[in-house]
């Protein structure tokens, strides 16, 4: 594993790691590397997701619902998150642990496959990605060292040069990971349809971790993890914070990317997503 300075177009860069091929954030390397080696305990479960694509709010959801109730202690899912906490700390938190990461299937723990460790994987268009993504990076500067534009930021993504790599060989690797493992309890959501319909999304996420059903608990969830609620919640942890500003929560939005995209960006986004995604048969909104 190296540091690497990945450049844009325009000559700006990004810090990042290397391992075999794929990007990672500065984290800690030996931490990074550790991942597949992760021991997990029979009742873990996983958030999985590519960076900015709702994994802080499914973290409160389902710690909400685990708990059975909106007034617990704020845990931000950084805390929990494989690529940055060593092993030993991940020890120190009690059961049940909603632990979460954006490393794509093959380089999760090894553990996950013998104790069939349940699931919650959520996507979001890449449209939004990338804004989302950009705004992330630019400014958390103490992590990427980065002040581009854009429209350089823009070649990146579709290159796959951020990050944690292509956003579409990640969706389609776990694509082809839920078709060839039928027996890991997988639940696939969508960060729009988490928009369109809190409640009964929130319901389904509840059915899958095996709680009780209960509309009135699933009306409070939705509107505890509403993005204003949640940047508040969230503001008072070290990771998320850049000059006081919260860097992590910041519109929440569905078809954002329509303010930052040109026509010829667009038309350019739409023509590289039909052929990189030919052979999948994933669906994603990317409007309202």
């Amino acid at each position: 594993m190296s540091v690497v300075k990945v450049p844009d177009a325009s000559g700006k860069t990004i810090t990042l790691l290397e391992w075999d091929g794929r990007f990672y954030p500065p984290f800690p390397p030996e931490v990074v590397m550790n991942v597949p080696s992760v021991k997990l305990r029979d009742d873990d479960i996983f958030l999985c997701s590519f960076a900015k694509s709702g994994t802080h709010w499914m973290s409160e959801i389902c710690r909400m619902l685990i708990h059975g109730r909106t007034d617990i202690e704020v845990k931000p899912k950084g805390q929990f998150m494989l690529e940055i906490m060593p092993q030993e700390t991940l020890d120190k938190e009690p059961s049940p642990r909603i632990l979460n990461t954006h490393y794509r299937f093959d380089r999760m723990p090894t553990d996950l496959k013998n104790k069939k460790t349940k699931i919650v994987y959520i996507r979001r268009n890449p449209k939004d990605v990338v804004v989302s993504f950009y705004n992330h990076t630019l400014k958390l500067k103490r992590w990427y060292e980065y002040e581009g534009e854009f429209k350089d930021y823009f070649e990146l993504f579709l290159d796959g040069k951020l990050d944690y790599g292509s956003w579409f060989d990640y969706v389609k690797d776990w694509e082809k990971t839920m078709a060839e493992n039928p027996d890991l309890p997988i639940l696939d959501c969508t960060y729009e349809d988490l928009k369109e319909d809190p409640i009964r999304e929130i319901g389904r996420i509840a059915n899958f971790l095996g709680v009780q059903s209960n509309e009135d608990l699933f009306k409070n969830i939705a509107e505890s993890c509403n993005i204003e609620i949640m940047k508040t919640r969230l503001k008072s942890h070290f990771q998320f914070l850049e000059d006081g500003v919260n860097v992590v929560c910041r519109k929440g939005e569905t078809g954002d990317w329509k303010n930052w995209f040109t026509v010829a960006q667009n038309e350019r986004f739409d023509q590289i997503y039909k052929q990189r995604m030919a052979d999948s048969k994933l669906k994603f909104k990317f409007t309202s």
